[in-house]
């Protein structure tokens, strides 16, 4: 009398994990679809914004959450230390980007992405970066780094060269006992110290998270469908036996 009760609350208990991980599925693909939507909107911002050169002190009174994409025209020196992004790659090849701090004579000062340089065959080697001219007139685009939630706070090796894991602009403010801009400019040009640059605002371009919600929803179909012809198939083979169970006999005899 216990066998079937027994079947019936495993069979309840699976139904229930394939509805929960069936849900968990559609809400990963929604998700990826919303962001593709927000990044669709951000491009649209940037195109809009491209054609726009702020000064310094326009800068400074912009929005936090809306530098990227201005351009921005600047002069001034440069401060030390140098700073080196760890793992970065740039066509095939791991290595640095090189940021340097600016002061053009603003409260606050600026970090300037002078490029992308590789790096040495060993871990305790550093590599030689250009030395941009003194002072310099700069102009580029502004954008801003998001922060990273699975590897937070710089990691700085302090030196001459000081190698960091993440921008961090807060954190970085606080180790360098300096004010900063929210955004990091990247010059068109850096004469005498040029590294080749890529423009990147955004980790993540709209039709990535459209390719991630397509997949996300073709699990979920595919679930479904497995979970359908599962229960099917369960349901035709235990036909018989419910029959022989309530009759004694199977059909036909």
């Amino acid at each position: 009398m216990k066998f079937p009760v027994t079947v019936s609350a495993s069979r309840l208990g699976l139904v229930l994990f394939t509805l929960g991980l069936f849900v968990v599925l559609v809400k990963l693909g929604l998700w990826q679809l919303s962001r593709a939507e927000e990044k669709t909107l951000l491009a649209r911002q940037m195109e809009q914004r491209q054609d726009r050169e702020l000064s310094v002190a326009e800068l400074e009174r912009m929005p936090e959450s809306e530098l990227t994409g201005y351009r921005l025209k600047v002069e001034g020196r440069f401060l030390s230390p140098v700073l080196l992004l760890d793992n970065q790659v740039y066509q095939g090849k791991v290595g640095y980007l090189v940021y340097r701090v600016l002061d053009s004579g603003a409260q606050k000062k600026l970090l300037v992405e002078q490029g992308f340089i590789a790096a040495p065959a060993t871990r305790d080697q550093l590599p030689d970066v250009p030395v941009p001219p003194d002072p310099v007139v700069l102009s580029g685009r502004l954008y801003q780094r998001q922060s990273n939630p699975l590897s937070p706070g710089l990691g700085p090796e302090i030196g001459a060269v000081t190698r960091i894991q993440n921008l961090e602009l807060a954190e970085l403010e606080r180790f360098l006992a300096l004010p900063l801009q929210k955004a990091v400019l990247q010059p068109d040009k850096l004469p005498g110290a040029e590294l080749p640059r890529q423009w990147l605002p955004m980790p993540m371009a709209a039709s990535k998270h459209l390719g991630y919600a397509v997949q996300w929803f073709a699990l979920a179909l595919a679930l479904l469908l497995l979970s359908l012809w599962a229960w099917w198939r369960s349901s035709k083979q235990g036909k018989p036996s419910q029959e022989l169970t309530s009759t004694g006999e199977f059909p036909g005899q």
